[in-house]
């Protein structure tokens, strides 16, 4: 790059005023990653009042930002108005200017005036920036949600086969936050998620039904960091020591739940699970359950009057009263529901009374939840009952109930009553259900034979039973080899038991049972089980 001449200081801050009026928020971000990414080839000046620059992209662009009139700037993009090429090569001339790109990209996402600068400012000026602030978004959060409508609330529909749009827009609203106190930035920033799921709910809403099923795998994947630092940040809600502005940041985030229909069919994410991680931090307040309760129930009674059966408003009161130790009421409120819309809470509050070691109300869950998964095995709490019930049984071993959950579920939960036998070491009840399934030796894991093998040989034995009569009433030659290749597997397992006399008397037995089997016969010789 070469810089030929400097724009004077009078119209670098006219030139950094239209920029901060004319080009969206969302532009400046994507520019300013250009810019970061290197994609400005060169800038110069032109005659001291414009900025001429070139950008790689999917092609090569010429840009001219004007100084005296920035509406006369252009750009060779396919791009209608101001893009984000002339903000990448407006961040690249500060630089090149020998400024800092930061502090003017910063500014400009902060809302201070053009050219403020901390080694220029006094005090007096520094303090009046943040109290100008604080009358602004910082202090007033039910401007919040309407500042980002207003901003990006039509960014989804760039999102047709990536939610990768919606990436700068988050990290957008998050720089407005930056320099803020800390409540009210986790709150800002807590808000912010919402937004941007909100967002791709509606992306994926427009999708096409046939290809809905991939959306909804690279959506989730896309949108999974979001979520989980959404938990992170509820998980540091502190309800006692919250400021008046942290409260009111708050219930306008309780207050998007109550207004957003969260019986919606066909959602991406799971609502009511952010809606639980932040009353997994107020439920103890007793000023906000009882506001929350209030609410709940008053909705609940105008959809019982309307006959409108819903699932959201008696989940989140079962929650309530679930933190409450009122387990029987919380069965009672999800009873009322569809099981497949509130099975997953159920699982979640059975595992925390699992921690707890608390059995009896884990019983009443398991329960529960057992009378549910009878009729929609389907439900995505499946997986999680199989698991509560084997580490249940791992920690109360001398409850029956909890393996025969498991058994009770067969076929289905063959492959966790396998995982979990095995865990224990109840061999004996392994070889049972491989029998039952008609599962062979051949069939299993080898380094699982071997390690049965040396701890417990004798279970084995009926196994490669089973297996060889099996081979056997193939009534093939090759089915006669597989008999004979089992049989010698067969005999180092007797004869490292020092079984040798059994192991004759059942090779005596084959013989005499299949003698008219001539072909068998000679593969037997063959193999010198006989001789």
């Amino acid at each position: 790059m070469s810089t030929f001449f400097q724009l004077d200081e009078q119209r670098l801050q006219a030139l950094e005023t239209a920029v901060a009026s004319s080009i969206p928020l969302e532009v400046m971000q994507l520019g300013f990653d250009y810019y970061r990414r290197e994609k400005v080839l060169s800038v110069q000046v032109m005659e001291g009042t414009s900025v001429y620059g070139t950008v790689r992209d999917a092609a090569i662009f010429a840009v001219t930002l004007d100084c005296d009139e920035f509406g006369f700037s252009t750009c060779t993009c396919p791009v209608k108005g101001y893009c984000k090429h002339m903000a990448a090569v407006f961040y690249a001339y500060y630089e090149y200017a020998g400024r800092s790109a930061d502090e003017v990209h910063n500014r400009l996402l902060y809302g201070r005036d053009p050219m403020f600068s901390e080694g220029r400012a006094s005090v007096g000026t520094a303090a009046a920036v943040v109290a100008a602030a604080k009358t602004g978004l910082e202090g007033d959060p039910r401007l919040w949600q309407q500042d980002m409508e207003a901003k990006h609330g039509e960014v989804w529909r760039q999102c047709r086969h990536s939610l990768h749009p919606l990436q700068p827009v988050l990290q957008a609203i998050k720089a407005v936050s930056k320099n803020w106190d800390e409540g009210l930035r986790r709150l800002h920033w807590m808000h912010g998620i919402i937004f941007v799921v909100e967002q791709s709910e509606r992306a994926y809403s427009h999708t096409d039904s046939y290809s809905r099923y991939y959306y909804e795998m690279a959506f989730a994947r896309m949108t999974e960091p979001w979520i989980n630092h959404y938990h992170e940040l509820a998980g540091e809600l502190k309800p006692d020591t919250m400021t008046e502005l942290e409260r009111v940041g708050v219930e306008q985030l309780l207050e998007l739940f109550h207004e957003r229909e969260m019986d919606r069919e066909q959602q991406l994410h799971r609502w009511e699970a952010l809606y639980f991680s932040i009353w997994g931090q107020l439920v103890h307040d007793s000023a906000w359950t009882g506001k929350e309760k209030e609410w709940l129930e008053h909705k609940l009674a105008e959809e019982k009057g309307a006959g409108h059966a819903s699932f959201f408003a008696p989940m989140a009161l079962a929650y309530l009263a679930y933190a409450e130790e009122n387990d029987d009421y919380a069965m009672e409120l999800l009873a009322r529901t569809q099981f497949n819309r509130t099975a997953l809470l159920a699982c979640d509050c059975a595992l925390q009374r699992l921690e707890e070691r608390d059995w009896a109300k884990l019983e009443k869950w398991i329960r529960y939840l057992y009378g549910g998964l009878s009729i929609e095995r389907k439900s995505k709490a499946f997986g999680p009952f199989l698991s509560m019930c084997r580490l249940a049984d791992l920690q109360q071993p001398d409850n029956p109930s909890w393996q025969q959950y498991l058994v009770s579920f067969l076929p289905y939960s063959y492959s966790a009553l396998t995982e979990h036998w095995l865990d224990r070491k109840h061999y004996e009840k392994w070889a049972d259900l491989q029998l039952l399934f008609g599962i062979e030796p051949d069939e299993m894991d080898i380094q699982l034979v071997r390690e049965i093998s040396k701890a417990s040989p004798r279970v084995l034995y009926p196994l490669y039973h089973q297996a060889i009569d099996g081979a056997i009433r193939s009534r093939n030659r090759q089915g006669y080899k597989q008999a004979v290749k089992l049989m010698k597997k067969l005999e180092k397992l007797y004869k490292a038991e020092e079984h040798g006399d059994k192991w004759i008397r059942y090779v005596d037995g084959i013989v005499r049972k299949h003698g008219r089997l001539r072909a068998l016969q000679e593969e037997l010789w063959r193999g010198k089980i006989i001789t």
